[in-house]
């Protein structure tokens, strides 16, 4: 895949350029300038220790099945957001599990049979993430798509309250 430069049109499909989109909240240094974090619960730890695992790495092997299908960037972005849904909603009980799915699909895809298409993927991504990743309790907070030397890079910050 080709990095995306500040005036191409923006992988999330807006239409807008990359600039005027989702690159200041794609831009972590930005983001940790402007108070990252403030409005999260006050339980919430954030935390720059070494862990065990980068959840980067995490985060791209979970979302594997679905990535390795993308043909473009805006396809991968799209994947990832899934992936990030159903990473976090794994976290919560089924009403809540529910709710989130439900408000996320409803404000993000507006045909009924890719609704059902993305919760079938999602409840894939929910049984993959209880058998292979069930001890990594870590939240994904955000996630950026970076591109060096023509490569994807992934950032993704985490959270965790244990």
């Amino acid at each position: 895949m080709a990095r995306i430069g500040r005036n191409q049109p923006c992988p999330c499909g807006s239409g807008k350029k990359y600039k005027k989109c989702c690159y200041e909240k794609n831009n972590i240094s930005q983001i940790l300038a402007n108070g990252f974090g403030k409005n999260l619960p006050k339980d919430v730890v954030i935390t720059t220790n070494i862990q065990k695992e980068k959840m980067s790495e995490v985060f791209l092997e979970f979302a594997e099945p679905l990535i390795e299908k993308c043909e473009d960037d805006k396809t991968f972005y799209n994947a990832l957001q899934i992936c990030a849904i159903a990473w976090n909603s794994s976290f919560l009980s089924p009403e809540e599990r529910s709710k989130l799915i439900d408000e996320s699909f409803n404000k993000y895809i507006n045909d009924n049979d890719d609704r059902e298409i993305a919760k079938e993927i999602l409840s894939k991504m929910l049984e993959r993430k209880k058998k292979k990743f069930p001890d990594i309790k870590r939240m994904i907070m955000d996630f950026q798509i970076s591109y060096r030397d023509g490569k994807q890079h992934l950032n993704v910050i985490s959270s965790t309250n244990e």
